[in-house]
């Protein structure tokens, strides 16, 4: 799905009435009252700041100035790039279940209850400085945020993301979010590329009823039995069967950093956490939006 053909400010108001629907006019979960900014208003302008590519500081001074724009996030008043760093530190968990939430909604709608997960990790660039100006200052390497999502092709939908600093290992980064697919109940398999080439990994996925169809390595490493043989032979059927449908989520990643930019700003893992789940929850929500699901299936 294209994302880049769909205005940004039809993203944030629909982000906005999903992120209303699933948590209300509080403005905090497990406390009394209703004081404060709504956090359906707090998402809705993180996802402001992150799709227009904003700064904190650049955006508060927006929010002065452009009453219209307050209206849209659902904000009752102005903020300050203060307040705004603190929710992009604090939103990430919010955002991550709204992710889920809309996948949910989506499957619904197409009838596709269930369906093969299919992950892979992509990297998103941790400041804007040129490979140039690294090497002046003596950085060895560029700093990146890594992701790694999943996805289902037949939903055209992304299930959940995790997201940690790029010395993460794949596997390791594979086994953190395996519960939440295991648990969610909406998939059958899980497809994976080489890089998730581990026996324990695919021990994992079958243990919990999921079908590993995760590509092995060859050569010295070729498999002469077990579960890496077993994953191969149900990767090549599949393959035989569908095509190459792993290769689908570098679609998807293309997609999303067409739009929205390949860079995070947030210095700290739980703030550039928060910036990848927006853009993550912005391509389902550009999937309703052109699937023009109404806001009463959220």
């Amino acid at each position: 799905m294209k994302m880049y053909d769909i205005p940004i400010i039809n993203l944030v108001t629909t982000i906005r009435k999903v992120a209303k629907k699933v948590y209300g006019k509080k403005a905090r979960l497990g406390s009394r009252g209703r004081h404060g900014t709504p956090i359906y208003a707090r998402i809705a302008t993180l996802a402001y700041l992150v799709l227009n590519r904003r700064t904190p500081e650049r955006l508060a001074k927006e929010l002065e100035k452009n009453r219209a724009l307050l209206k849209s996030l659902g904000l009752p008043w102005p903020v300050k790039a203060r307040t705004i760093n603190e929710w992009r530190r604090r939103l990430g968990k919010l955002i991550e279940r709204l992710i889920r939430k809309t996948f949910e909604v989506i499957a619904r709608w197409r009838g596709r209850l269930r369906s093969k997960a299919i992950v892979d990790t992509t990297g998103f660039k941790r400041g804007r400085a040129s490979s140039h100006y690294e090497m002046r200052i003596g950085r060895k390497r560029k700093l990146y945020a890594k992701v790694i999502a999943v996805y289902s092709a037949e939903v055209d939908a992304v299930y959940t993301v995790g997201v940690d600093y790029d010395t993460m290992h794949d596997v390791r980064m594979a086994e953190g979010i395996l519960p939440a697919v295991c648990d969610s109940g909406l998939f059958d398999g899980l497809v994976g590329d080489k890089g998730f080439d581990s026996s324990d990994l695919m021990e994992s996925v079958k243990r919990c009823g999921l079908v590993p169809y995760i590509a092995v390595r060859g050569g010295k490493l070729e498999p002469r039995g077990g579960i890496r043989l077993e994953s191969k032979r149900n990767f090549e059927a599949l393959v035989a069967g569908c095509g190459n449908i792993r290769g689908l989520v570098e679609s998807l990643f293309s997609s999303i950093k067409a739009c929205t930019g390949d860079v995070v700003y947030s210095r700290r893992l739980e703030g550039f956490a928060a910036e990848i789940a927006v853009r993550f929850l912005a391509y389902n929500v550009g999937v309703i939006i052109k699937l023009e699901i109404p806001t009463t299936k959220l």
